[in-house]
């Protein structure tokens, strides 16, 4: 079963028909449908076949089609490291986070690093897991990385801050305790944000989620930044402070506890460069513990 193969069935499967795949392809179509013939001898079980003269994907060939995206993905990974390799360089990492984390950490570490060569890919949280699982990236930071069959590892823990003006009367204290907190006018991300998750899941533990009336939601914590530098209440977040404001930990319902964010790393454990990956993601976490005095290491 030959890589060339594998690629005909997909895109025979992506396009519709096996005349668009050929035209796709620039191969004739007789020469494709004997491709696609031999594979199904090879394998033992039809991969279309016809429902009233249009072609479909049988079942054996849906349980096919991830397997083979998966060969085809690895299949061009590999080849794109020995042509590095080949080179003298070692291959550049794609890594999958949030804009925060690229903003606060990943880039500036790319910045600094003699090591990592990175290209930083912007995705959702939601989506972390599987854009690494699909090979669309070799390695992800998320702050929930859910149920999943890749390498996971917690890197460090961020504290989440209520940031206020420098006139605030909290101004220059280093930390708040939650019950206090929430008797302010507080100003929260979306829970499109994990800080804005994290946050909720220890307020709910004391007295449940937030009210409006004691809220304003922004769509971007740089937002929250911006109206609590002008006064009109406090901002929790974790990014760096911004407009002057005053960065304070938030400490949980126990006296002990700290509200804090965790950064894991996700990779898939089989991955060709897994040594260069965990280099990496040891190079973060020195980098977060360093540059940000209040992080905690895993």
């Amino acid at each position: 079963m030959e890589i060339r193969t594998i690629r005909y069935f997909l895109m025979v499967v992506d396009t519709g028909s096996v005349s668009a795949a050929s035209r796709a392809l620039h191969v004739a179509q007789p020469s494709l449908s004997r491709q696609i013939r031999q594979l199904e001898k090879s394998l033992g079980f039809e991969l279309f076949v016809r429902h009233r003269g249009r072609l479909h994907i049988s079942p054996a060939g849906t349980r096919l089609l991830p397997v083979a995206r998966d060969l085809v993905t690895r299949h061009d990974q590999a080849v794109a490291m020995m042509r590095t390799l080949a080179e003298g360089h070692e291959p550049r990492l794609t890594v999958a986070a949030t804009v925060t984390t690229i903003n606060d950490v990943l880039a500036p570490l790319a910045a600094v690093s003699r090591h990592a060569v990175l290209n930083l890919v912007e995705v959702a949280t939601a989506g972390i897991a599987d854009t690494v699982s699909s090979g669309q990236a070799d390695l992800g930071f998320s702050a929930h990385p859910g149920a999943t069959d890749l390498e996971v590892r917690l890197v460090v823990r961020f504290p989440v801050f209520a940031q206020v003006a420098a006139g605030h009367r909290w101004a220059g204290r280093p930390t708040v305790p939650l019950p206090e907190l929430v008797r302010e006018p507080l100003i929260v991300p979306t829970r499109t944000y994990s800080a804005r998750r994290v946050f909720d899941d220890h307020l709910s533990r004391m007295s449940g989620p937030l009210g409006r009336h004691t809220v304003q939601e922004m769509d971007l914590p740089r937002a929250a930044q911006a109206l609590a530098a002008r006064g009109q209440g406090v901002a929790i977040v974790t990014d760096e402070p911004q407009y002057g404001l005053h960065p304070i930990v938030i400490t949980g319902p126990a006296e002990d506890e700290r509200v804090d964010l965790p950064l894991f790393a996700l990779w898939n454990a089989t991955h060709y460069a897994a040594e260069l990956i965990e280099r990496c993601v040891a190079e973060v976490r020195d980098f977060c513990v360093h540059t940000f005095p209040e992080a905690g290491e895993a």
